[in-house]
């Protein structure tokens, strides 16, 4: 086991990670492993670094915060200490690491953080901003000054372990976990003797935002305030002057210069003046809930049998939201029996749910605490070629609510990537919403398989089920001619035609293959059949069945169509398809009328 974890974030670091790298392996002090976090790069970073790094975490573009990636790194460090490097911030030397480490051997040190120089392409006001925030001086520092800067810097891990990095702070994650601890009687050590050079290649609104970012987290902190900002407006001017005379002195003024100057320090106190204004306070949001055992969910084990848990609340991640589930639909299908298997000795079932969201990560912004929202159960991970790329092919590794995590809907708290929740209007009784997404992907296969068609062509769906229900409903708001057969039954419409090669497009939503079969032989030439059921075990179609008729299955996860559903809610009888409601206490008698009825029964959760 090695003494020192090093971890490096890395976001599409392709131009500076090799240098990091390089300069890392050439450290006299060789007790260490290499740990890359990486948040999505696409730009050659992964596969530079391979030779290089024992191991790489990957965590999602939009659940990167300073604070979650430093943690992720930390969780995966089997070192007894644990070293910081940024992806752009090269070691000067190659004592760089063991000077840093030696610090970290007394007791009442808790981390230490090197000297930071600019590069050749740093910015001039930039390079005399390292000098004045990285002295040449030696400090053991204690209240209140609080600095620490994670791009070159060394902790115990077993300190981490009893506070980890702040996720919700936009960045001076060190700075609180060295103020948490200084507070306590430790110490951090500045280590002038240790030095990397730290290459900032920023457009001005990304300096802007550094230092926006940077102040924000400082009101949260406590280590400024709002009124801060005034001595930020005075500053302006102030370094500017420094900034300008330091250049005439050295013989390196030129318009150039003396405008990169200005930029600079404007957006340096600007940003910080607007970070010190803001608004946000994250823990006046937090949810109240955050304790142990806040959570109820349903599971099914392996053997099929089923209990009511209690269990913490699920974590967080930056890009999520914490909803507070209000009613889940219980559909016959809902049910994860079929994916306990051998990966998964238990699983909480999936479901339709509307719930209010309780708390929002880092990175969420597309709802707010309060909104009432439905939400989707198949999430793209974010991580595979497919997600990483853009394209328009699918995500090679969609993760299941419930089955790929340790909640699903029929839980009373669920963590849902913000994306792939939707607000609902004001107007939308929450229980209707449950009836949403069921809508929205129904809507999107009809759409799919009536674009083939006339629109005189007539359709008939098979079944008596909710989904044939809902079915008819959507084709008959489309402005469709419809007809049901129920299974083994008669039609249910003005007609009594049972032969399907009347109809331009057959709707299966009973799932049985012996059925469908049957139909499709009857179909004749130029027919559509479109497969809605659940199950179709058995199902072998031969060629000549196939000939001229085209079978269509459901194209895949339907991510985030939710507008679709929201359009048709309500403009269908949804009485004629909601039932009773129950409490979760209840699910298993809500599973049973769901199974025996033709509508939809919906748990209530309070």
């Amino acid at each position: 086991m090695p003494e020192t974890s090093i971890i490096i974030r890395s976001f599409n670091e392709a131009e500076y990670i090799g240098d990091v790298l390089e300069a890392v392996e050439q450290q006299e002090y060789r007790d260490f492993e290499i740990i890359l976090v990486d948040s999505g790069s696409t730009d050659g970073t992964l596969e530079i670094s391979e030779e290089y790094v024992d191991e790489t975490e990957f965590i999602a573009p939009q659940n990167f915060t300073f604070g979650y990636s430093c943690n992720v790194g930390c969780e995966a460090a089997s070192g007894e200490f644990v070293s910081f490097l940024s992806a752009h911030a090269i070691p000067t030397d190659d004592q760089w690491l063991g000077t840093m480490i030696e610090n970290l051997y007394e007791g009442d040190v808790v981390m230490t953080y090197s000297n930071q120089v600019g590069a050749e392409e740093t910015k001039f006001s930039e390079r005399r901003l390292f000098n004045e925030l990285f002295p040449e001086e030696r400090k053991r520092q204690t209240g209140p000054d609080y600095w620490a800067n994670n791009a070159s810097s060394a902790i115990k891990k077993e300190l981490w372990e009893e506070h980890q990095f702040d996720e919700y702070l936009t960045g001076h994650e060190d700075i609180e976990w060295a103020k948490h601890f200084i507070d306590w009687g430790y110490t951090v050590v500045y280590e002038p003797d240790a030095c990397v050079y730290h290459i900032h290649d920023e457009t001005w609104e990304q300096v802007f935002n550094r230092f926006e970012r940077e102040a924000i987290a400082d009101v949260e902190i406590g280590i400024k305030s709002p009124s801060d900002r005034w001595r930020e407006y005075l500053s302006t001017p102030t370094d500017i002057l420094g900034d300008t005379i330091a250049a005439l002195r050295e013989g390196s003024i030129n318009i150039k210069t003396f405008s990169n100057i200005v930029k600079f320090r404007y957006n340096q106190h600007m940003g910080t003046a607007s970070g010190l204004q803001s608004e946000r306070d994250l823990e006046a949001d937090r949810f109240e809930y955050f304790y142990s055992g806040a959570n109820e969910k349903v599971v099914i084990d392996a053997d099929g049998s089923s209990s009511l848990e209690r269990s913490p609340l699920p974590e967080l991640r930056p890009n999520e939201v914490l909803v507070h589930t209000d009613y889940v639909g219980v559909a016959p299908d809902s049910i994860h029996f079929d994916c306990v298997d051998g990966e998964n000795s238990s699983v909480v079932p999936r479901g339709n749910y509307v719930g209010t969201v309780a708390d929002i990560g880092a990175n969420a912004n597309t709802v707010a605490v309060g909104d009432v929202v439905v939400g989707g159960t198949t999430f793209e991970c974010g991580l595979c070629s497919a997600c990483s790329n853009e394209d328009d092919r699918p995500c090679m590794d969609p993760v299941e609510l419930g089955v790929d995590t340790e909640v699903g809907a029929y839980s009373r708290f669920i963590t849902v990537p913000s994306d792939y929740v939707c607000r609902l209007p004001d107007d939308t009784d929450p229980r209707e919403g449950v009836l949403v997404r069921t809508l929205s992907r129904i809507a999107c296969e009809i759409d799919r398989a009536t674009a083939l068609i006339s629109d005189k062509d007539s359709c008939l769906v098979i079944g008596d089920s909710l989904r044939a229900q809902i079915v008819a409903q959507v084709l008959e708001r489309e402005g469709r001619d419809v007809h049901r057969l129920a299974g083994g039954g008669g039609i249910a419409g003005d007609t009594d035609e049972r032969d399907p090669s009347a109809y331009g497009l057959i709707i299966d939503t009973i799932g049985e293959a012996s059925t469908v079969e049957q139909y499709i032989q009857q179909t004749g030439p130029g027919k559509f059949v479109l497969l809605l059921g659940s199950g179709y075990g058995g199902l072998t179609l031969v060629d000549d069945a196939l000939e001229d008729t085209t079978v269509m299955k459901p194209s895949g996860p339907v991510f985030d169509k939710f507008d679709r559903g929201l359009d048709l809610l309500s403009d269908i009888d949804v009485q004629a398809i909601l039932d009773g409601t129950y409490a979760l206490e209840e699910y298993e008698t809500a599973w049973q009328a769901a199974e025996e009825g033709q509508q939809l029964p919906a748990i209530e959760i309070k």
